[in-house]
């Protein structure tokens, strides 16, 4: 037990070091930079403080700081000091920046998806041979083919689904780009099954809360509702739904599915 707390006092240290970069990352990934320098003025700017920018003020830097050493200190603690606690540590803190950045911006940073989608398809070839050759299975191993077909089912699942929303609504970005390229990121890492199952969650949390927004804002404003004039931000939904998944893992899910067609087998 003091080498799991021992471990775990190491993985808080490094979160905590790694944590810095995350305000730097919100602050500059939206315009799709690189960590400049400037960014790092954003939380001791004077104006940005006197006019109430959402990026202005030393608590945020500091709130991010403690969530990264509190996830690092879990993961560490569940998964032991070893891949797959790192890999959690990512998942989180990524899923934290498009859900910031999402929210104030309604962008998804291409440098966090792109990026995503690329190491998620090497690391899934590395842990390939590592197994294939060594003999060794990683303590986070997605298969080969599981990682490529969940990025190709991930991007052209919403990449479709926005081709039929523009053909039915007559109107272009029925589904924005960073959340092709978001889901396509989690399906390399994560494989098919689960970005099925991130996408059920997401649609249906995210339904829910739209539907949710648009009552509200027509009670408060006494307005008639408007179709396709309400826009949410979907990255959170995918990464709330994205986390579910990796944390509880696919056998709740298949479960489910198998109660159910027990049940309507049974009809």
């Amino acid at each position: 037990m003091s080498l799991t707390i021992s471990l775990t006092m190491i993985g808080a240290v490094i979160g905590a070091f790694l944590g810095k970069y995350i305000g730097w990352a919100i602050r500059a990934w939206p315009s799709y930079e690189k960590f400049h320098c400037d960014y790092q003025k954003c939380p001791t700017c004077v104006k940005g403080k006197e006019f109430g920018c959402c990026y202005a003020g030393v608590w945020q830097e500091r709130l991010y700081i403690a969530f990264s050493v509190i996830i690092a200190g879990l993961s560490v603690f569940f998964f032991g000091f070893a891949i797959k606690a790192f890999v959690s540590w990512l998942f989180v803190i990524a899923c934290l920046i498009v859900t910031v950045v999402d929210i104030r911006t309604f962008v998804i940073p291409d440098r966090l998806s792109k990026g995503g989608i690329l190491f998620g398809l090497i690391y899934a070839v590395i842990a390939w041979l590592i197994f294939k050759f060594g003999g060794y299975q990683l303590s986070y191993y997605v298969p080969l083919t599981d990682s490529f077909i969940g990025f190709v089912v991930g991007g052209g699942f919403l990449m479709f689904l926005g081709k039929v929303s523009e053909v039915v609504f007559k109107k272009p970005d029925g589904m924005g780009g960073g959340d092709i390229k978001l889901l396509a990121a989690m399906g390399a890492w994560a494989g098919w099954q689960p970005v099925i199952v991130t996408v059920l969650i997401a649609s249906l949390v995210g339904a829910s809360f739209g539907l949710a927004g648009i009552i509200t804002d027509c009670i408060q404003n006494h307005k008639a509702y408007k179709p396709m004039t309400h826009h949410i931000p979907f990255g959170p939904y995918l990464c709330l739904g994205f986390l579910i998944s990796f944390f509880v893992g696919m056998n709740p899910f298949m479960n489910l599915l198998n109660a159910y067609q027990f049940w309507a087998m049974g009809r």
